[in-house]
């Protein structure tokens, strides 16, 4: 999924199905006994992911589409684990 920040109007813009997605997604989660995520979060998660490599993850669009960086897939085992130590991380910051 692609959201797109716009600089000029400081924005955010999201596709229109994002909330459609993101719950999808959290149904698969809770199946798994994972904690559901927030959308906000998630875009939170991937914004501070990517601004803390920028060396590798600051791409032109160009770049992007031919880039061979390529998603692992993730046990539910690593996907729980993963959710919770974000959540103990939120719990934190609160």
């Amino acid at each position: 999924m692609r959201v797109t920040i716009d600089l000029d109007r400081d924005i955010i813009i999201i596709p229109d199905n994002f909330f459609k997605k993101i719950a999808e997604e959290n149904e698969k989660l809770q199946k798994y006994g994972a904690e559901p995520v927030k959308a906000l979060d998630r875009i939170k998660h991937s914004y501070e992911k990517a601004m803390a490599d920028t060396d590798n993850r600051l791409l032109t669009q160009s770049n992007a589409k031919t880039t061979t960086r390529s998603k692992k897939t993730m046990t539910p085992e690593e996907a729980k684990k993963m959710l919770e130590a974000e959540a103990a991380k939120a719990a934190d910051n609160k």
